[in-house]
């Protein structure tokens, strides 16, 4: 645990997502938990050592199975954007399978642990903004859609960190399997002409960065929807939109993560992409 400024601790070296806590006279307020339930439990007891007072919110800047599955051990209510909470309402008593399967594949070892626990539920959310008052402490929220509907950022202006979850990731690539593309160049170019000074930036995965690292990410982006779009235009079949798979996994060769794994979520991300690049292709057609 690192604290990055007074009262902000971050954790980067959990297997998954970063994870942030800000300390307040009335306790703590969490940013996202991590993916596997031994690193959940370990994160609490963590936490409880900051502060005798229990943790008072989970802010949950998104709704991917990694960030959701275990917030239960941090027993708190949960506070994200309404389409999270939409989301975790659409799930009946239990985590799909799906997402426990997928987070078993990109760390067996770990996965093993992963069970259908009990869904838990935002207790507060909101659409646009909100801004939080805890123990003398303002946290702003505000909307950072494209890697999710629901994604969020999570900024403190008392000490200019901006907590901008899935917007921006360092050491991988971006996942763009449920993407409003579009809309996540937006988010940060939003990020990018923030109003007030941001003196550090915490990714939703990887190390802390620079401002430097939005315009890569950005790049990324903007580099698969090109690609995709002269594919669409040149009338080539869509199967071979996975040869430039290599491209985009090159980008990232010191990257951690298993690599079968990482080409999965590439080949989603192109699945994705195409098919919103054809949609926009077809309805200019239509106009």
């Amino acid at each position: 645990m690192q604290e990055i400024a007074e009262n902000v601790f971050i954790e980067t070296e959990y297997d998954g997502v970063n994870v942030g806590a800000v300390r307040t006279r009335r306790g703590i307020i969490a940013i996202d938990v991590p993916s596997y339930p031994r690193q959940a439990r370990d994160w609490a007891m963590r936490l409880h050592t900051l502060t005798p007072r229990s943790v008072q919110y989970t802010i949950l800047t998104d709704y991917h199975g990694d960030r959701i599955l275990n917030a239960r051990w941090l027993n708190a209510p949960i506070i994200a954007h309404e389409a999270t909470a939409d989301k975790l309402r659409s799930y009946d008593k239990r985590y799909p399978q799906l997402l426990l399967e997928s987070l078993a594949s990109r760390n067996p070892e770990f996965g093993r642990e992963l069970s259908q626990s009990p869904v838990e539920h935002a207790s507060m959310s909101f659409t646009k903004r909100m801004q939080l008052w805890k123990g003398g402490t303002e946290i702003q929220l505000f909307a950072a859609p494209g890697p999710t509907a629901g994604s969020i950022g999570v900024h403190l202006p008392s000490t200019g960190v901006i907590f901008t979850g899935d917007a921006i990731v360092t050491d991988m690539p971006p996942l763009l399997a449920e993407a409003d593309t579009a809309a996540w160049l937006q988010t940060i170019q939003q990020i990018q002409n923030w109003p007030d000074p941001i003196k550090q930036i915490i990714p939703g995965r990887g190390k802390p960065c620079s401002p430097e690292t939005l315009t890569a990410v950005a790049d990324y982006i903007k580099t698969m929807r090109q690609k995709l779009q002269d594919h669409i235009e040149a009338q080539r079949p869509r199967e071979e939109i996975h040869g430039y798979l290599l491209d985009f996994l090159n980008r990232y060769p010191d990257t951690s993560l298993p690599i079968e794994w990482l080409k999965r979520q590439i080949k989603y991300s192109l699945d994705h992409v195409y098919d919103e690049i054809q949609l926009t292709h077809n309805n200019d057609q239509t106009l």
